[in-house]
């Protein structure tokens, strides 16, 4: 379970010295590897009710899709002569601020496997 945490710049032409520039990503060695996707496939296994509306953090899908959605939305409501208006919210820090025992316990209540949630929050 050896994993090293390496920062990696989020924004090349922001401020290189500000931290909150940075996200830190896990290098896991291959047993490591091997049991997360383990867990990723008896996650996804029980997952099939995930919505069609969904599109982002679902197998073969991306965010370039949502954003094509999000343009082609806007460009056919200006062109019809209308107003659009947006609102974006930024959840770069949101990872940091996740209740992990609140996330177990939903885990728990979903019928996920205990030893999968168990090794997760381990």
């Amino acid at each position: 379970m050896d994993t090293e945490f390496v920062p990696l710049l989020k924004n090349k032409t922001g401020d290189i010295t500000d931290a909150s520039n940075y996200r830190a990503i896990a290098i896991s060695n291959a047993e490591s590897k091997f049991l997360e996707n383990v867990i990723l496939q008896r996650i996804q296994s029980s997952r099939d009710d995930v919505s069609c509306y969904q599109l982002g953090f679902k197998k073969g899908h991306s965010t370039g899709l949502c954003t094509y959605m999000l343009k082609q939305t806007v460009e056919y409501y200006t062109l019809g002569g209308s107003h659009v208006f947006l609102c974006c919210v930024d959840f770069s820090k949101a990872f940091d601020k996740v209740n992990y025992w609140k996330l177990s316990r939903m885990l728990l209540n979903d019928s996920l496997d205990f030893y999968c949630i168990k090794l997760l929050v381990f």
